[in-house]
């Protein structure tokens, strides 16, 4: 009942609004931060240990300092004396230590630019960048940002990361051995670790950059031993010594327990010998000897205190009642109970990691409810003092469904705006389903990351009830941030399912709201709506969106969204057929944002696939399998059905082209399964379609026999009326491209030309660019066949002029044979020498044939002078600009340019230049 109060009293005082998530951290979060950037101070009765230093010393150049051994040993001692060494020599030290909730790449890296910034001026403004409003933390990028500013170190730096066996993200291990390798000889990497850590460790040993201390360096010496408790007062005889150091062999803590244990039981040193040698028995022995011979109220200040990974003196305060935490924690310091300060200022501490377990394991046995009372308590305090991460931890160890739920739902907002859902998700799971449904975040959260599964009807009924228990029921009215983050949802599942109309109705609702909100939540929106417009055959409103989204966008510090926005430019100027742009576009991209993101991030789909799309278009096949199957079979956030239906179908055409027919049916398959499941019939015609023009260009005599019946199995009229407000029906677009094919099979050419007549009128202006072409192709076959050589001749042409000008190769060899029969004809009587090179680099490169375009450019035999002569006309320079830069005469390029032309053969610099580029004579 009391938590309960508790709960509500916090929930009323607004804790967790979406005002105390903007509020800024109070000084004891700050603090805290600042004392894991502190290395911890050292103790007074520190022993000096010569020996670690001389191992140290005896390899200055190593880039690696690893002190690796269980808990006890000292290991952060050890590595305070060396920062302190360090420091003393002139050396610069940055010092991060690192617990549980640092095993995620946000925080950790964020932790490490907050370590390097008091050494680097300036360092990881481009990092902290990357780092926010980003579905995925491009890990790598960050690196390589950082790997950049470490480049400006003109003094040694010692960057010590402690604990680091509690990192364990395969991302965050990959990113450090990278810092490892490339980072500048200024900078030693300094480890303290209870194992070996997954690093590079056999390389850096084979070329001496490592210096390993581990557990049996770290062990006290028998001489040690005696000082270390001679230091404490106790001068032992050579018998009760030699029972000491036969049970702790040299382990601090160990030795330190005993120090605290004999103060009061002097003569008890011989019971020891029937301890055995079980290291951990004799830890245990000694924690309990010591905890059960301080006063009673010492020991329950301890129990209270023990819950707490990290205490202050009013948070000690708090759990114990007092007033005066900070004194109590001074007392218990003095009294050297492993209570270690983690600032110079002593405004944080913590006890020994293993005397914390013995607390808290003792406490948990005892009184179990009151252990997670405790924790209930530490996580209201942490939530008081915005320390969010720290609360719902505590909130874990309460087991309180109810708390966790209230911290998780009051965090919801900030993390969905930086594109954390995962996070909350991984937390959820604690939260039993009837508390979540109290929760409308967090069911926000469950519907998103249920939504692949979830059908579009159920998934809207889930968002509408939402938006129901928030008080919008209407389509118009004022925004709140928990209202357009169910928007953000609604549309993105809406892309993810093919509702495109919903897309645009929720992009417009959003737009009267715009500068009033989250910019990641409504710059997510507006790409969402400019892609829906693109995919329906609005160009003006799309570009109108993109517009919008790149104001907005100015706001963000991260790139994912811009990313995003720059994909999307790309696929309209692809749906326009306009693939040099889109190819250029997509360079732009490759060269300021794709470099931030690891090799394979999740961020990457979507351009991958449009990359794959503009590469396959200009016949650049290579790759092109490898690259889709990754991108198919990987999710992003924004994972639009239509781009991954189109990398399907993309993928089928090149599984054809390479001469795999089985496979490129059953990715025909996979793809109108999808479709099926989603109900998005017009990709389901767009297979069927491919499917039949498949069949018909197999060399089986019954291939025209099961193409008309796998057309006449679809009910088309039926799959067209989903589509009826769309002015280019794609369904009836497929069944009349099939029609054609089917037509043009039969040998009914004057019905095909009808059929394509009928397909113009459905194409819309300044757009459907490479669907006209193709039909101009297929008429084109058609007037040849019904002996029309004139038309047919002039109609091929056109095609390969705006073909030629987009480097379009992919749209003649899908239409098989027939096409590369006209092309043979056509190149026999081609006058032009720019599109009789063009058509030799189709026929050059058509499925099956052995020689490519690459190999018809070795056979032009440029010479290297050459190449550089038409490089740099290619750069707009002049015959004389030339003659400069290559310092030669002008005759000179001019005989050098007349032999060009001969090779190319071309009549002028701008066809040389034209082929030049289409046989990839420049790109080196």
């Amino acid at each position: 009942m009391e938590a309960t109060r508790a709960l509500h009293d916090v929930q009323n005082n607004n804790y967790y609004g979406i005002k105390a998530l903007n509020d800024l951290p109070d000084q004891a979060a700050d603090s805290l931060l600042r004392s894991k950037l502190t290395p911890p101070q050292a103790s007074v009765d520190y022993l000096i240990r010569p020996q670690l230093d001389a191992a140290i010393s005896a390899n200055p150049h190593a880039r690696v300092l690893l002190i690796s051994a269980p808990a006890g040993f000292g290991k952060t001692s050890t590595l305070v004396a060396l920062a302190q060494a360090r420091q003393a020599s002139g050396s610069q030290v940055a010092w991060l230590s690192l617990g549980a909730e640092d095993d995620e790449p946000a925080r950790f890296l964020q932790q490490l630019v907050d370590a390097l910034a008091p050494c680097i001026p300036g360092v990881g403004r481009e990092a902290v960048a990357y780092l926010q409003n980003t579905m995925q933390v491009p890990v790598a990028a960050v690196m390589e940002s950082l790997l950049v500013d470490l480049a400006q170190l003109d003094r040694p730096l010692l960057l010590v990361l402690d604990d680091l066996h509690l990192i364990q993200d395969s991302e965050l291990i990959t990113a450090l051995n990278r810092l490892i390798k490339f980072a500048p000889p200024t900078l030693t990497l300094a480890i303290g670790s209870r194992s070996q850590p997954s690093l590079n460790l056999a390389t850096l040993r084979a070329k001496g950059l490592l210096v390993e201390i581990g557990e049996q360096q770290l062990r006290l010496s028998k001489a040690e031993t005696a000082a270390y408790l001679a230091r404490a007062g106790l001068e032992l005889d050579a018998v009760a010594l030699g029972a000491i150091y036969s049970q702790t062999e040299g382990w601090m803590v160990a030795v330190h327990l005993a120090s605290l244990w004999l103060r009061n039981q002097p003569q008890a040193s011989m019971q020891l010998a029937e301890m055995g040698t079980d290291q951990a028995a004799v830890g245990a022995y000694l924690l309990r000897g010591v905890f059960e011979q301080l006063p009673a109220d010492k020991q329950e200040q301890l129990l209270c205190l023990g819950v707490a990974q990290q205490l202050s003196g009013e948070l000690a305060g708090a759990l114990c009642g007092r007033t005066d935490g900070q004194v109590l924690l001074e007392e218990l310091e003095a009294l050297q109970l492993f209570l270690l300060p983690l600032d110079r200022e002593r405004q944080w501490y913590r006890f020994h990691n293993l005397f914390a377990d013995f607390l808290r394991g003792r406490l948990k046995e005892r009184d179990p409810e009151r252990f997670k009372q405790l924790h209930f308590n530490a996580s209201m305090w942490f939530t008081n003092h915005h320390m969010q991460n720290l609360a719902i931890e505590h909130a874990c160890q309460a087991e309180d469904p109810e708390l966790l739920a209230a911290l998780l739902d009051g965090c919801a907002l900030e993390l969905i705006n930086r594109g954390q859902l995962h996070l909350i998700y991984k937390w959820r799971q604690q939260v039993p389903d009837a508390i979540v449904e109290r929760y409308p975040l967090l069911v926000l959260v469950d519907v998103w990351t249920r939504a692949a599964e979830l059908g579009l009807a159920e998934a809207n009924r889930l968002l509408d009830e939402l938006l129901q228990r928030w008080g919008q029921t209407g389509s118009s009215g004022p925004l709140n941030e928990q209202l357009l983050a169910t928007l953000a949802v609604k549309a993105v599942i809406a892309l993810q399912k093919d509702d495109l109309a919903s897309c645009v109705a929720l992009t417009r609702r959003v737009e009267q709201h715009l500068g009033q909100h989250s910019a990641f939540l409504e710059v997510a929106i507006l790409i969402v709506g400019a892609l829906a417009n693109v995919i329906m055959g609005l160009p003006e409103a799309g570009r109108r969106l993109l517009a919008l989204a790149q104001q907005r966008n100015h706001f963000l510090e991260g790139r994912y969204l811009g990313m995003q926005l720059a994909n999307v430019e790309i696929l309209l100027c692809l749906e326009q057929g306009q693939v040099k742009q889109a190819e250029l576009l997509f360079g732009q991209m490759r060269a300021r944002v794709l470099p931030w993101f690891a090799e394979r991030a999740r961020a990457l789909v979507l351009p991958t696939i449009s990359e794959a799309l503009i590469a396959y278009h200009q016949g650049r096949l290579e790759g092109i399998e490898e690259r889709l199957r990754w991108a198919l079979a990987t999710v992003d956030v924004i994972n639009p059905i239509d781009l991954y239906a189109q990398g399907m179908l993309c993928l089928a055409r090149t599984q054809r082209m390479h001469g795999n027919a089985k496979e490129s049916f059953a990715t025909l398959v996979l793809m109108q399964n999808l479709a099926a499941r989603n109900q998005s019939w017009r990709f389901y015609a767009a297979a069927v379609a491919e499917e039949v023009g498949q069949i018909l260009q197999e060399p089986a005599g019954d291939r025209l026999k099961r193409a008309e019946q796998r057309f006449k199995a679809v009910e088309w009229s039926k799959l067209a009326e989903h589509y009826q407000h769309m002015h280019c029906n794609p369904v009836l677009w497929a069944q009349g491209l099939t029609r054609i094919r089917l037509q043009q099979a039969r040998g009914h050419y004057s019905e095909a030309l009808h059929e394509i007549t009928q397909l113009r009128g459905m194409l819309l202006d300044n757009w459907h660019g490479l669907q006209r072409l193709r039909l101009d192709l297929l008429a084109a076959l058609s007037y040849q066949r019904l002996g029309y050589q004139e038309r047919a001749q002039g109609l091929l042409l056109q095609c390969l002029v705006g073909a030629e000008r987009e480097g379009l190769r992919s749209l003649f060899a899908e239409e098989g044979e027939a096409i590369r029969q006209l092309l043979q004809l056509l190149e026999a009587a081609e006058r032009q020498p720019a599109l009789q090179g063009f058509i030799r680099t189709l026929l050059a490169s058509w499925p099956g044939s052995a020689a490519g375009p690459a190999q018809e450019s070795l056979d032009e035999g440029l010479t290297e002078r050459e190449r550089e002569v038409v490089c740099l006309a290619a750069q707009g320079m002049s015959n004389e600009e030339i003659g400069q830069q290559l310092a030669l005469a002008l005759g000179t390029v001019k005989w050098h340019l007349h032999n060009i032309y001969e090779k190319l053969k071309v009549r002028n610099r701008t066809q040389a230049i034209r082929r030049a580029r289409e046989l990839r004579l420049l790109e080196s």
